[in-house]
């Protein structure tokens, strides 16, 4: 096409039509502009696909990641239902001057067991921090994604912390003279399992401090554990919920 128009425009100067060459090189001007403009929307079409690939690839990571904190999240709360059920047995026995069951051991056991630390998975908030924020564009999904890992994630983590630095300090002091062991147990298939038995087991329905103790683990449990823990998995499902959502928009 450029070389038809040249062609042309040869032709009208040799033949001294100044007005009409004017007018087609003007027009092979506009062309070239043209050519260029849509040159740079091809490359601008081509970035804006990229970028919304890679940001359909960090969405998979989060929700992939989120799927697989959501479930320990649910297994973690319920060893700690567990494991106050097996307070609330003790005190039943200590409170109500029950006789001594073989039982009770497991439940001495479970009462002072703690878990994995329950935060969220951070690969693939770091993935985005390295990316640039800004490469997830819907500004609702932005601020939850900082919510959850800036906010909640530390807060979990840290508060968690306390209730299970609480319980392991147990064992260097309070436990150490009131069982045989601390903790004698075993770990297969992902299971605990294990017995800790009382050295005097009548000295303590009329131990003020272990049962004490107790009472004030239950509670630290609830507020440092199950429910922080609840709130980070409310957190994270909505979360789950606003990235399904932006994927299904982004896929269309």
């Amino acid at each position: 096409m450029i070389n038809f128009i040249r062609k042309i425009r040869h032709r009208l100067l040799s033949e001294n039509k100044l007005g009409r060459y004017l007018l087609y090189a003007v027009g092979e001007i506009v062309l070239v502009v043209i050519g260029i403009l849509i040159a740079l929307q091809i490359n601008n079409n081509s970035e804006r696909d990229k970028r919304i690939q890679k940001e359909i690839e960090v969405l998979h990571l989060f929700r992939e990641a989120l799927q697989t904190d959501l479930k320990k999240f649910q297994y973690v709360e319920g060893r700690y239902a567990g494991s106050k059920a097996s307070i609330v047995r003790i005190l039943d026995h200590l409170e109500n001057d029950r006789p001594y069951q073989d039982s009770l051991d497991v439940d001495f056991f479970i009462s002072t067991t703690v878990y994995e630390q329950t935060s969220f998975t951070n690969g693939p908030f770091e993935t985005l921090k390295s990316a640039g924020i800004e490469l997830v564009t819907n500004t609702a999904l932005q601020k939850k994604i900082l919510e959850v890992y800036d906010d909640w994630d530390p807060w979990l983590e840290t508060t968690e912390n306390i209730y299970i630095t609480m319980v392991l300090e147990a064992g260097k002091d309070l436990y150490k003279t009131r069982f045989d062991q601390f903790w004698h147990g075993t770990e297969k298939d992902s299971v605990f399992s294990g017995v800790m038995h009382p050295i005097d087991y009548e000295g303590l329905k009329n131990d003020p401090e272990y049962i004490y103790f107790l009472k004030t683990q239950m509670n630290m449990m609830y507020w440092r554990a199950e429910y922080p823990m609840r709130e980070a998995t409310v957190h994270g499902t909505r979360l789950m919920g606003l990235i399904e959502k932006e994927l299904e928009a982004l896929t269309e």
